[in-house]
């Protein structure tokens, strides 16, 4: 829900969905009753967009009395180097997202966002994020970097620490999403999820208010952090484990690698599940696909899956080999009760999974609620939580509220849970259904989230950061906590509610050794096996797996062996070549191949005289085949950056049984001339492929990029009234 940054006020997801919007008139702002009354979102979206252009007109009146404040010097900035209100974004409509990387609910708008970026590529429009952290470990560059790349967020971020623009502008909780006009006026300040259309709306508003002389469509220089990554590691940000010890097998969520890979317990690479790709397939190992999973928890030849970001709970049946669906159908659900299950099902943001008793146990993180689903009943409901975010508990356990729970595991009759956004550890009485705070937070404040620290001690006098993980610990009677944000792993003990410092010295790395002088970097997850005397961790911003001894606190790097590498996307996500408006599409003679079936493309693509790439804007092509024809692309050799007069040879071979069908290739390019008018511009050649005697199996793509500057038309145009 909406984080409050005074008080850590709460909203309903009644409150919510209605898409609360705050006029910009605080603060730096002037009040204006008449522009406080904003269309109702019920609307045809047509009718929305006229009533803020109505209200753009209002506040382009005040246009310097509300000219939105610069970003402050000296921040880090990510994905671009830094930029300025007043320089690069002039002349642009800027959409500003404040969020924070814990803040589940910021991590929901994304997808929102590329969509956005996606409508509004090739227009003045611009997005950046402005990180405004809550906890202390969120203010340090590094971690936001990784944020960045974990999220796969393309727009420039910059590093707020401080909150300068969060305080000028006005902004009261996370996320937050500004919208500042060409004249670098405040328009538009909206909270929470839900308000993709208000968005949407107000930028075409404003396209359609404002004069197009007054816009610049010269590119932001880019320079995205997922091009300058170097990982020596196959894992990509592992979330959580699940181990057999019986089988000797260790099962690794490889969250931003979409698969779980499974080791021995030396780390020896055994199988995969998942093709590595982004979805919501089900079907055989190399098939099924997952998105950003989280938890893991096994259970008599399954293994259950917190499809953390497809919103569905899955299983895999290790003895077939096969991935089934559970609950949801990759849309993010809003439902607080339950009562069904499959796709009728829609869940948010499962984190974590708990099997017992044929029950699933879900942390789900996006409604800040403990459910379950019955094996037997084939039905999902709520367990615990009214939907609220805070550090509350009640005998009843619908009436109790957590605070996007993330980890799971039960010990003397308990579940005990990692309810991270209260940086605590609290449990429910599996009996009762009571729930109780053992450590962390402040029990006499439910709604004040920023009780957090790195501090020993018993029940609330104990400080904890964002805790992700939790581990019953049967010998030792003992809860092992994974304290994310400070790097540490501490022991928990649930009679008494003392936590102690563990192993880790809470300072970010990658170190091996004993107990507080070793390092990790935001573990998130365990698997224990006492009777080998080992506990597993999940170190997440390190992307690899650690091993603890038990009872010497040693800590080392599992060397994984013969895991393979990820697939590469054949292309980076940010690239939108064929949504730019006016992207003429060539259509080309086919491609026809024998049993040969070996072709090759040549791409020639020229500027126009007296034009030169903008270099730092990332101009790019890349190849897209149709599912139809299964074609084998050198990776290599399918997506790269354009240069001057690009020339380039793309080898097309295509697998056994290949159909007819279509491989794309598009192309986007941004240039300018010496005098400083620039321009964006797209190509998209489609290019049939068919099996036949008669060989053809050269196709020569050429296409010189329009000198003309556009002249934008406005999206939506055949939905105006």
């Amino acid at each position: 829900m909406i984080k409050n940054l005074n008080n850590c006020a709460y909203w309903s997801i009644h409150q919510f969905t209605k898409s609360i919007i705050f006029l910009v008139f605080t603060g730096i702002l002037a009040s204006n009753a008449e522009a406080n009354t904003l269309p109702d979102r019920s609307n045809e979206f047509p009718g929305l967009v006229k009533q803020l252009k109505s209200h753009i007109e209002r506040v382009d009146k005040q246009a310097e009395k509300l000219k939105a404040p610069n970003f402050p010097d000296g921040k880090d900035w990510f994905n671009s180097p830094p930029l300025s209100l007043n320089k690069q974004l002039s002349g642009k409509i800027v959409v500003l997202d404040f969020w924070t990387y814990c803040c589940i609910n910021c991590i929901h708008i994304l997808p929102d966002l590329v969509e956005l970026e996606k409508r509004y590529a090739g227009y003045p429009v611009a997005f950046v994020g402005v990180h405004s952290a809550k906890f202390d470990n969120e203010k340090v560059s590094a971690n936001i970097r990784e944020a960045v790349l974990r999220y796969e967020i393309d727009h420039p971020v910059v590093n707020d620490d401080e909150m300068h623009m969060w305080r000028r502008i006005g902004v009261r909780s996370w996320p937050s999403l500004a919208v500042i006009g060409p004249k670098g006026n405040l328009m538009l300040l909206v909270s929470g999820e839900g308000n993709k259309e208000v968005i949407d709306a107000c930028i075409t508003a404003a396209l359609e208010f404002y004069p197009k002389n007054l816009f610049r469509h010269d590119p932001i220089p880019l320079s995205p952090e997922k091009e300058k990554v170097t990982i020596d590691s196959p894992l990509r940000y592992p979330g959580k484990l699940a181990i057999d010890t019986k089988a000797k097998r260790l099962y690794i969520s490889d969250s931003n690698n979409h698969r779980i890979v499974i080791t021995n317990l030396d780390g020896k690479f055994l199988e995969s599940i998942g093709t590595g790709r982004i979805g919501l397939v089900d079907g055989p190992y190399n098939k099924a696909q997952f998105f950003r999973l989280q938890g893991l928890a096994l259970n008599k030849e399954k293994l259950y899956v917190a499809d953390a970001e497809n919103h569905a709970l899955r299983v895999v049946d290790l003895k077939s080999k096969t991935v089934t669906t559970l609950l949801g159908n990759g849309t993010q659900g809003r439902d607080y009760k339950g009562g069904f299950g499959g796709q009728k099902q829609l869940i948010s943001t499962p984190w974590d999974v708990y099997v017992e008793s044929e029950k699933v146990f879900i942390a789900m993180a996006g409604t800040h609620q403990i459910w379950t689903y019955d094996l037997n009943e084939k039905i999902a409901k709520n367990f615990s939580g009214n939907g609220s975010e805070q550090n509350l508990n009640n005998p009843d356990p619908l009436q109790a509220a957590w605070a996007q729970p993330s980890g799971l595991t039960i010990g003397m009759n308990e579940l005990f849970i990692a309810d991270s956004e209260s940086s605590t550890v609290r449990s429910i009485n599996l009996n009762s259904g009571s729930t109780r705070t053992i450590a962390g937070g402040e029990n006499a404040k439910p709604r004040n989230l920023f009780a957090f620290g790195d501090i020993d001690g018993t029940g609330e006098k104990a400080k904890l950061q964002h805790v992700l993980g939790v581990q019953w610990w049967e010998e030792e009677e003992k809860i092992i906590v994974a304290d994310t944000y400070n790097h540490r792993i501490k022991l928990l003990d649930p009679k008494t509610g003392e936590i102690k410092r563990w192993v880790g010295s809470g300072k970010s790395g990658l170190k091996d050794g004993k107990g507080i002088d070793s390092r990790l970097s935001e573990p998130s997850g365990f698997a224990l096996d006492s009777k080998a005397n080992k506990l597993y961790v999940a170190d997440t911003n390190n992307h690899v797996i650690r091993v603890i001894n038990l009872t010497s606190q040693e800590i080392r790097t599992l060397y994984l062996s013969g895991v393979p590498a990820p697939i590469k996307p054949i292309a980076p996500r940010s690239l939108r070549l064929a949504e730019l408006p006016g992207t003429p599409v060539i259509r080309t003679t086919p491609l026809s191949l024998t049993q040969e079936k070996k072709g090759e493309l040549i791409l020639n693509l020229k500027l126009p005289a007296e034009h030169h790439l903008t270099e730092a804007a990332g101009s790019r092509w890349q190849v897209i085949a149709d599912k139809n024809i299964p074609i084998k692309l050198d990776e290599n050799r399918a997506a790269g950056t354009l240069k001057e007069n690009t020339k380039i040879n793309i080898p097309i071979k295509l697998k056994e049984n290949a159909k007819d069908g279509i491989v794309r290739v598009e192309a986007i390019a941004y240039f300018c001339k010496d005098e400083g008018e620039c321009q964006v511009s797209g190509v998209l050649f489609e290019i049939p492929v068919s099996l036949s005697q008669s060989t053809n199996k050269t196709i020569e793509l050429n296409h010189t990029f329009n000198s003309q500057v556009s002249k934008f038309g406005l999206p939506f145009e055949q939905n105006k009234n």
